[in-house]
């Protein structure tokens, strides 16, 4: 494979998905974390590597307002290492600390995270748990709309992420043995006139616990917690864990993140 033959690295998004247009089966390229699996393992043959790490619009980290945006082409290290994430959400630092290990922090990037799809990436649930706004190159989806339609369309980008900034935010999860993956992972976020319960790992997308939180907000306590909060479905066996064990972590980790958040 000629790589300077496939290889491209635009400086504008308009650059980046006129490539892709005109490329035969293209690929867009960041920290390329997932990408070089599949090349590694002739998963896909793509013609054309699109690398998007050079477009400033995608990078950034900025407060506005109750807003905290951050651009798709950060790293999870940057957000970790970030003083106005630290200072406006913590809990974002906190889960961007403990993504991976230090190449996939260093490499992996927050775009990169959303766009894969991944049922245990931790990011799922803060987009829900913090209201986010997914901003890509063709429209702008709140998170659970994003999720409900399956994520992007061909060749969309997504160039920033704009999360509701809580009073307070917690996020826990139980690992796989081998790996800091989320079996389940559960974010507990509260803002003056709501809070949020976002579970991920256990379905393909992340969710919402809407019962969960009318309960809470009559009363926030982790005693009012009960397995009937939890969406018909959204648990069920898998390889990586029973319906009981999911059951029962979901129970725990919900209870832990709810006294924390009180």
């Amino acid at each position: 494979m000629n790589i300077s033959s496939i290889f491209h690295s635009p400086t504008t998004t308009i650059d980046a998905e006129a490539i892709y247009r005109e490329s035969t089966n293209p690929i867009y390229l960041n920290g390329g974390q997932e990408v070089v699996l599949r090349l590694q393992h002739d998963l896909a043959d793509i013609s054309d590597l699109i690398d998007i790490s050079n477009i400033d619009e995608l990078h950034g980290v900025y407060a506005e307002g109750p807003t905290l945006s951050i651009g798709a082409g950060e790293n999870h290290a940057a957000i970790a290492g970030s003083a106005v994430v630290a200072q406006k959400a913590p809990v974002l630092s906190e889960l961007a600390a403990n993504i991976g290990d230090a190449q996939t922090r260093n490499r992996g990037t927050l775009g990169g995270a959303i766009a894969s799809k991944t049922r245990s990436s931790d990011w799922n649930a803060a987009l829900l748990a913090l209201d986010a706004t997914i901003h890509t190159t063709k429209a702008s989806h709140m998170a659970e709309d994003y999720f409900s339609r399956g994520g992007l369309t061909e060749g969309e980008l997504i160039t920033k992420i704009c999360f509701e900034i809580p009073s307070k935010g917690i996020y826990l999860k139980q690992t796989r043995a081998s790996s800091t993956d989320a079996v389940i992972g559960v974010l507990v976020s509260r803002f003056e006139k709501k809070c949020r319960v976002a579970i991920v790992g256990a379905q393909r997308a992340a969710f919402l616990c809407p019962a969960l939180e009318t309960a809470l907000s009559k009363k926030f306590h982790q005693d009012v917690y009960d397995h009937s909060h939890i969406p018909p479905g959204m648990l069920s066996d898998n390889a990586d864990a029973s319906l009981d064990y999911q059951q029962n972590l979901v129970a725990i980790l919900c209870k832990k993140a709810i006294r924390s958040c009180a």
